[in-house]
């Protein structure tokens, strides 16, 4: 079993538009989703749920009042201010530390697993199938969650004896991406040729370093500013880099995304990327 990730180090650069592309051109493999913030790969490949499981990032207290004495123990020793004068926890301020269930002389708190969201399995295509997830707004852990998205994908990958994963990374080189890196054997760089795609092109670059992961590169869109894309062409050739392929801006691929409809389907874009796809495949047999 091998697995692709996608990534870019920012968003806007077709991503994900790309990924579904080469998933659909790949054929027999499971795809993912680590962006858990904002999975944007179901709406282009759109899968039918066949299992949801809830996700916890954490845990929040629970006053019991039938047991609290009201001697204000745990308002007082909380740091977040998370007790209310009226001895009721406030769930957007608790943080889950547990101290006031501690500090309770009567045992009247408790700290339950807190609802931060969804992971989901699905099936799009002919049976392919799918995993992503939902991160609650403003909750933690979002490098736990794509580490749970994985972990089921690779199990399924096992069971089904399915040679390939390929994946839609998160943008930035937060937790997530980390996460998402995690025992993959290829990255696959989609930049833009742009100032700041090529910044964080660098940026996520030198996380991969950091844990050994090969990379390939694709300048996508990139006859909208030639200077640029040659100087991320010079770049990569400086850092040993394989380019997997120039992609030029294409407005049946905006319109493909403005439909919701994955670009490779048109004839056109399948002709444009099989190239690029192979190139990825070679590099991946490298590995």
């Amino acid at each position: 079993m091998k697995e692709i990730l996608f990534i870019s180090g920012k968003g806007g650069t077709g991503k994900t538009s790309l990924t579904a592309s080469f998933i659909h051109l790949a054929g027999n493999c499971i795809a993912c989703d680590y962006d858990v913030d904002a999975s944007n790969l179901p709406i282009l490949l759109k899968p039918e749920n066949v299992l949801t499981c809830a996700f916890s990032a954490g845990y929040g207290a629970r006053i019991d009042g039938e047991s609290c004495v009201s001697c204000g123990l745990c308002a007082v020793n909380c740091r977040f201010e998370a007790i209310s004068p009226d001895f009721q926890v406030i769930p957007l301020a608790c943080e889950g530390c547990g101290f006031c269930a501690k500090v309770c002389p009567v045992q009247a708190i408790s700290m339950h697993p807190r609802s931060s969201g969804h992971w989901f399995q699905g099936r799009f295509a002919e049976g392919q199938t799918m995993f992503y997830a939902d991160l609650r707004p403003g909750e933690e852990n979002s490098g736990k969650l794509v580490a749970q998205v994985k972990t089921a994908a690779r199990k399924t990958a096992a069971i089904d004896q399915c040679s390939l994963i390929i994946a839609d990374g998160p943008p930035g080189i937060g937790c997530a991406v980390i996460s998402s890196m995690v025992e993959v054997d290829l990255v696959v760089l989609v930049t833009e040729p742009s100032r700041s795609g090529f910044h964080d092109l660098e940026r996520v670059y030198q996380l991969m370093q950091l844990r050994g992961i090969k990379g390939i590169v694709i300048i996508n869109k990139y006859d909208l500013n030639p200077v640029i894309g040659r100087e991320i062409e010079d770049w990569a050739a400086e850092n040993g880099i394989a380019l997997a392929g120039k992609i030029p801006f294409s407005t049946l691929i905006a319109e493909s995304i403005a439909e919701a409809q994955i670009p490779a389907v048109h004839p056109e874009i399948r002709e444009m990327l099989f190239p690029v796809w192979e190139n990825i495949k070679e590099q991946l047999r490298l590995v």
